[in-house]
């Protein structure tokens, strides 16, 4: 009688192990998520090469030399200034000293430390992406001084995004005979491509001021889509950069410092001082930039209207159609709003939308020109953001049902097997709502949250889904409970030697499982339950393999 019992209990501790190992996806986390406080994915490629965007990277250079050790401040927050001073750098005293330089992130007379770092990833290497950083020619070392983000890889592996000027030291003798030292760069943001290593410029029509301009994807022919400066609407900066040139007019700084602090002032006041168009740069076989062509928008300007308008190109399929947003006017008034642009060649035109659509931004378009974005409407009285799939072919659009009918969701990414990812709003309480990635299948009419899609009782909370390449490979940003660490990237202990768990952003990879299905984690859950006064299944195992072995010794009496 007890060895069918004991048979059965085995059987069911299998059967409940199998069901949490059966899914859709399986999860990896990435290995650049150890190399940070904060890693956050935007884009893979059919090889699995993705590209993540990282806050806090662990071990950021410390330059001390330009510490003014006299000043109260400094004095009153290091612990140990003499050791500071010798390069001694306690985890305390790094710390502070971290949040001290990074305070001043706009002051010339300070270090500067990026604030984002940006990587090419795969399941087993990281690749620092440079930018436009530079070499601190005392150390031979990069500076980390360039704040850089990247948005897009294609599948030759060429990234493109956008990069601060690197960093360099400029000691100025003032009228004073006072060596002043500056950090300084020569623009404050720019687009740029990444090819074979070697990074290649893209900047704006327009480099008044340095201008501004961002890269968010690139094609198979590379073409890089993005926006940038394309004209001012007064000679206000202009006037201002060539009084930088003039010592009389810009006063007592150096040349570099006047443009400096005007290239600041323009990216603070951009989009009241300069016209911004979506852009598409087109490099060669060897990532050179041979030509730049401006987007149009979705309004009409006449020559007496110098008010500032932005519009952005985020996406372009491999046929050179391109999305992203514009200003328009709402349906049929003259009030302007902000719409999903689809640009083909000199054309630019929208999605459908009704009078309970306030605005709609594009995110990505396939070959099969399905773009997909999100809207915000009214549902039921309360404004909320919708994803929507719109066809340029049928001129159809499309919003899915999602999580549920007051859920907020938003598209990110569409593959070109027409499967799409995004996240919203999974739950909703009195407190906060919960949001979670999602996969549509647009084929098939089929929504589904991507936790439902990995193992029951996962270490993983997916909350967002950043992009899906054409195996059905999904990047996406989770939550998971890790050790606390300190600025170096150590585990901190407590006096007892203890850890602390706390939540943490990381970047992972969801792979398709060859012929998985859903775990039914309900039934897990039940299962567990009802096993709930029996042992774990290693002692259940022992236990089985024991009376196997006293019943075959008895046998054998």
């Amino acid at each position: 009688m007890k060895k069918p019992i004991i048979t059965t209990s085995f059987t069911l501790s299998i059967f409940a192990v199998s069901m949490v190992q059966a899914a859709q996806y399986t999860i990896v986390e990435l290995p650049v998520a150890e190399l940070g406080n904060s890693t956050f994915p935007v884009a893979i490629n059919n090889v699995g090469e993705t590209v993540v965007n990282m806050e806090l990277q662990y071990n950021p250079p410390i330059d001390t030399s330009l510490i003014d050790f006299d000043s109260a401040e400094v004095i009153a927050g290091l612990d140990n200034l003499d050791g500071v001073r010798g390069g001694d750098l306690s985890d305390i005293d790094y710390n502070w000293l971290y949040s001290y330089v990074s305070s001043y992130s706009q002051d010339q007379q300070f270090q500067q430390i990026a604030s984002l770092n940006s990587y090419i990833a795969t399941e087993t290497y990281s690749d620092l992406l440079r930018g436009f950083d530079t070499i601190d020619p005392n150390t031979g070392d990069y500076r980390n001084s360039a704040t850089t983000q990247v948005r897009s890889i294609n599948n030759f592996g060429y990234a493109v995004g956008n990069s601060q000027d690197g960093f360099y030291i400029l000691t100025y003798l003032n009228e004073y005979f006072y060596d002043v030292t500056y950090v300084l760069n020569d623009f404050y943001s720019r687009a740029f491509a990444q090819v074979d290593g070697e990074v290649t410029e893209l900047p704006p029509p327009d480099i008044t001021a340095g201008g501004l301009s961002d890269a968010y994807d690139i094609n198979s022919s590379n073409q890089v889509v993005g926006y940038g400066t394309t004209e001012f609407v007064s000679d206000t900066y202009a006037t201002e950069e060539e009084d930088c040139a003039d010592p009389t007019e810009r006063g007592d700084v150096p040349q570099e410092s006047c443009l400096r602090t005007l290239s600041i002032s323009l990216f603070n006041n951009s989009t009241s001082v300069a016209q911004q168009r979506g852009l598409i740069w087109q490099l060669d076989e060897d990532g050179d930039l041979i030509d730049t062509y401006t987007l149009g928008m979705l309004i009409e300007l006449d020559d007496s209207n110098n008010t500032a308008y932005k519009s952005t190109a985020v996406a372009i399929n491999d046929y050179g159609i391109a999305v992203g947003e514009s200003p328009n006017y709402y349906l049929d008034t003259d009030s302007l709003t902000t719409a999903a642009a689809i640009y083909i060649g000199d054309q630019v035109s929208t999605i459908n939308q009704d009078d309970e659509v306030f605005t709609s931004t594009a995110y990505d378009i396939n070959n099969d020109n399905i773009v997909v974005g999100h809207v915000t409407k009214s549902v039921n009285g309360t404004t909320r953001s919708k994803f929507f799939i719109h066809d340029i072919e049928a001129d159809l659009t499309l919003y899915p049902d999602d999580f549920f009918a007051g859920s907020s969701s938003v598209a990110n990414s569409i593959n070109n097997e027409n499967f799409v990812v995004g996240y919203g709003e999974s739950e909703a309480t009195l407190t906060e709502r919960r949001t979670e990635g999602f996969l549509y299948d647009y084929k098939n009419d089929i929504f589904q949250g991507l936790n439902s899609l990995t193992e029951c009782n996962s270490d993983y909370d997916i909350v967002q889904a950043n992009a899906i390449n054409d195996n059905n490979e999904i990047v996406a940003t989770a939550l998971i409970s890790k050790p606390q660490r300190n600025i170096r990237g150590e585990i901190i202990l407590d006096e007892l030697g203890g850890q602390t768990l706390v939540d943490s952003v990381v970047a992972v990879k969801l792979i398709p499982i060859a012929g998985g299905s859903i775990d039914n984690c309900d039934v897990y859950e039940v299962e567990q339950v009802r096993q709930g006064a029996s042992m774990p299944l290693f002692l259940n195992l022992g236990l089985f393999l024991l009376c196997l072995f006293r019943l075959r010794a008895k046998q054998g009496e």
